[in-house]
């Protein structure tokens, strides 16, 4: 009976298609969710494109350290295809892309392939990975740095033959990550760990001499860049490791301020994350996967969950933005969850391979309804939920679509995204001032009101947003005859 439930096409290639569709619908919603939700930038993303656009080759002597490898990315995306929505949020598809692969490569190293199928559907295609995916700011770096480094680790630790190339890829992983700010304590522990695991020291003791000093010496050359921008500019090492002004009151208010939109299924936040992040089906297989795996808190992947959940609460006490990386282990606990479920079904009818194959049917019921449900949710809520509509604004979607570039662009004093709107000069040719009076041409726009006698009134562009929908005001120049 089993080999003839085998040997169904579907059955035998079932996680090879199950990953093939993942891909497939990964990449539509990459390629369709920037134009759809959230609709418009944030200011974190805005003030990312900015320091991109200001990185140099003297970024050491000016402190641009702070998660260079994304600004990199990011400026390069700017230069060759301007600024535009596109532009911004390349570099995360791209990362997104990668973290993906590394997510589902690590659930195939902790669970066997039918969990691992199953939490990498759930985690990749979950409202929170995908707002990081479609989100032009570093923070998916958290997300990318913590799955890489886990999965190398779980493929250097315990093996009696280890790749020095992955060695070399960890060392190289670890480096990078040190300019994501707080990840210098993520290395921190792995370096205590790999002193006290006697597993982490046979791994070293694996490899040769030179191959070891090979490693150092890379480690050494990824890390100069942000050791000598760290000795010019001090204030980067506070804001890579600490944080200003920083008291136990704030302390608390920043961890609860962080999580408060994760897990709130009553009341919606000023944030640009959607309130609740993870849907009440997710919650309750994160529940499920603790209850599983109480009893196995020895073994290296609980363990290694539970520090992950530690470092994301204590640090969110730093910065709120560290909060996002709960999403490694919520996925890992998510996969124990699953794993506990189906080894009950399964232990049910020990022998029945129909029994094994029915009971796919209501995991995948579970999985479209855990799907669509966050996918709405996600799509609506960055259209409907004021308090996180009012966090994005379409203005640079605006101007390209309603002024030419012989109109000059007005940047008064009170627009707090003066310096990012000042990049439409740099990439795409339009004239900026700060003035009415500056502006040779017929005419002018502004996203405030302008006073001026030169130029009148001509069209107001409004936003579908329910605050503050007035963006874009669009002057004309005044004739001699008081004519426009």
């Amino acid at each position: 009976m089993k080999k003839h439930v085998e040997q169904f096409f579907l059955y035998r290639y079932r996680f090879i298609i199950g990953y093939i569709l993942l891909s497939v619908a990964f990449f539509i919603l990459l390629a369709s969710l920037p134009g759809v939700a959230p609709t418009g930038l944030s200011d974190a993303e805005m003030n990312s494109t900015v320091q991109a656009s200001n990185l140099s080759s003297d970024f050491m002597r000016q402190g641009n350290i702070i998660n260079l490898p994304y600004a990199a990315l990011q400026k390069g995306s700017l230069a060759i295809f301007g600024l535009n929505l596109f532009a911004i949020k390349l570099p995360s598809m791209i990362i997104a892309v990668a973290t993906a692969a590394f997510i589902i490569l690590l659930l195939n190293r902790w669970f066997k392939s039918d969990v691992a199928i199953v939490g990498s559907i759930l985690t990749v295609l979950s409202t929170a990975f995908l707002f990081l995916a479609t989100s032009g700011t570093p923070a998916i770096m958290y997300i990318f740095w913590l799955a890489l480094i886990l999965w190398l680790g779980s493929k250097i630790v315990g093996n009696e033959n280890v790749n020095p190339l992955l060695v070399i890829f960890f060392f190289v992983s670890i480096s990078l990550s040190l300019y994501t700010p707080y990840l210098a304590y993520v290395a921190l522990a792995i370096a205590v760990a790999g002193l006290i695991h006697p597993h982490l020291r046979f791994a070293l003791k694996q490899l040769k001499v030179y191959q070891l000093i090979l490693c150092i010496l890379i480690f050494a050359l990824g890390i100069a860049p942000l050791v000598i921008g760290c000795i010019l500019n001090p204030s980067a090492l506070q804001n890579l490791l600490f944080t200003n002004s920083l008291s136990f009151e704030s302390f608390i208010a920043n961890i609860t301020n962080a999580f408060a939109p994760f897990f709130s299924f009553s009341l919606a936040y000023s944030s640009v994350y959607l309130a609740p992040l993870f849907g009440l089906a997710t919650v309750a297989l994160v529940i499920i996967g603790i209850l599983a795996s109480a009893g196995k808190m020895f073994m290296s992947r609980n363990t290694i969950v539970s520090l992950l959940v530690i470092f994301s609460i204590i640090l969110s006490g730093l910065s709120q933005d560290v909060a996002i990386s709960i999403i490694i282990p919520i996925a890992i606990l998510s996969a124990a969850g699953i794993e506990s479920i189906i080894e009950k079904w399964y232990s049910l009818f020990p022998e029945n391979p129909y029994a094994h194959l029915l009971g796919i049917i209501p995991m995948v019921a579970v999985m479209i309804f855990i799907i669509s449900s966050g996918l709405s949710h996600f799509i609506f809520g960055y259209h409907y939920i004021p308090r996180v509509v009012n966090n994005f604004n379409n203005d640079l979607t605006i101007v390209k679509e309603n002024i030419s570039k012989d109109t000059v662009i007005i940047l008064g004093e009170s627009h707090q995204n003066n310096a990012f709107f000042s990049l439409l000069e740099k990439y795409d040719n339009y004239q900026t001032t700060d003035k009415p009076e500056n502006a040779k041409t017929d005419q002018i726009a502004s996203f405030s009101p302008v006073y001026s006698e030169k130029y009148a009134l001509k069209q107001i562009i409004a936003s579908p947003n329910t605050r503050n929908s007035d963006r874009l005001y669009i002057y004309s120049l005044v004739t001699e005859k008081g004519e426009e």
